[in-house]
């Protein structure tokens, strides 16, 4: 079980980066001069908007984003994009303020534990017009013209949102996977109408890679039922998007980051964590997971020092309670359980620190003092952690090492 909702994850995510970036197609798709064709429409001012927001997005800046998608819309009302890009800009700032971006988050058991989070009624609500307003526009325009490639990209674009979002938000795994096939075969209808639509693959590599990844048995029993890939296959796909692609280039870049992580690729993602890193200064989400994967490299010492560094950046100091997080992991990873005890304790008291975080931290602490034999301190931590909101599963969590104290289970 989680290996499918780890795969559900991947594909949602990858779900999104190909609906974020939408190919230049007045380059890559042929007949361009046939009617109703939402591409026809663009114009410089529009495409410009475009690769903007996408900048401002990729470093953080939601409020320029926010502006320059607004304006998508308003130039282009007909336009599935502008809504589109807005329900993404959205979502991403939810996950960022929730600290939700991290890919260490999905690759732990305690995410995909069968408990339903808590979301804002209105969040939610906003997030769904946003997103309804956008598939709404694309399945107006193929109405119009049943082979609008743009449009039938942006009506898979949306229900590869809302895979990701009912992944990483509502955690509702199944309905994000539902979504998620949905979306793949729109894509495979773009790649049928213009094979050089390169960043469709983004999509289909992912899926490709997922299903090649199934465990045997379970690969048995979806060959049956049609479903066919190949981790090799796939992989290639979305390298052919990073040389290729137009604009998901660095989605695809992002999204071989989790799956190299699988693999245990960590040279290849340091390569793609430095060269985001270079292009998106202001994103400090590719320092920390560069940091981090600097640790798993054995080079500690590289990443204490790129953890210091963000923690003087003034651009980072208002995501500290994460930095201080992931900090403190890095340490645990290494067996400084002082040190990782002392950054995971930092957090409780940093002023707009996650809740949710806040949680996740007390928990830690606690296990960093039963590593450090310190049990009574650490019962305290555990009894704050059923105090306070259920996170994932801090309280089966919690309650487990009140009645044991925690040790590290080799091979784990």
């Amino acid at each position: 079980m989680r290996f499918l909702m780890a795969c559900i994850f991947i594909l949602a995510m990858a779900l999104f980066a190909s609906a974020q970036n939408l190919s230049n197609t007045k380059a890559t798709v042929t007949n361009n001069t046939s009617p109703n064709r939402v591409v026809n429409s663009e114009n410089t001012e529009y495409q410009k908007l475009r690769m903007d927001g996408f900048n401002a997005l990729y470093n953080m800046d939601y409020k320029s984003a926010q502006a320059k998608f607004t304006q998508m819309a308003q130039i282009l009302p007909e336009h599935p994009a502008g809504h589109f890009y807005l329900a993404t800009n959205y979502w991403l700032e939810l996950l960022n303020s929730s600290r939700r971006l991290q890919t260490n988050l999905y690759s732990g058991e305690s995410f995909y534990v069968d408990t339903k989070d808590k979301v804002d009624e209105k969040v939610d609500k906003e997030f769904r017009r946003l997103l309804a307003i956008s598939l709404e526009k694309a399945e107006s325009n193929i109405k119009k013209n049943p082979k609008d490639v743009e449009s039938i990209y942006y009506q898979g674009a949306a229900h590869g949102l809302m895979a990701s979002y009912e992944a990483t938000v509502t955690r509702s795994f199944f309905s994000a996977l539902r979504h998620g096939s949905k979306s793949v075969d729109l894509h495979r209808q773009v790649i049928e109408l213009n094979p050089n639509y390169i960043d469709a693959y983004l999509t289909i590599g992912a899926y490709d890679y997922i299903a090649g990844s199934l465990p045997f048995a379970v690969k048995i029993l979806a060959t049956i039922g049609g479903i066919r890939g190949s981790k090799e296959r796939g992989l290639e796909e979305l390298n052919l998007v990073t040389e290729k692609g137009l604009y998901a280039q660095d989605d695809a870049r992002v999204l071989l980051i989790t799956l190299y992580g699988r693999e245990n690729k960590n040279v290849e993602i340091l390569n793609l964590l430095e060269t985001l890193s270079n292009k998106y200064p202001q994103n400090y989400l590719f320092k920390i997971e560069r940091a981090n994967t600097l640790v798993k490299l054995n080079r500690a010492t590289e990443s204490y020092q790129l953890f210091e560094e963000l923690l003087k950046d003034k651009n980072a100091q208002k995501t500290a309670d994460l930095i201080h997080y992931q900090y403190a992991e890095a340490f645990a990873n290494q067996g400084r359980n002082s040190d990782a005890l002392r950054e995971f304790q930092k957090i409780k008291n940093i002023s707009g620190s996650s809740p949710e975080l806040v949680t996740r931290a007390y928990l830690r602490a606690g296990q960093m003092l039963d590593l450090l034999t310190k049990r009574s301190e650490a019962t305290l931590e555990y009894q704050t952690v059923l105090k306070r909101e259920n996170v994932f599963d801090s309280h089966e969590q919690a309650k487990k090492y009140l009645q044991k104290p925690y040790v590290i289970v080799k091979g784990s």
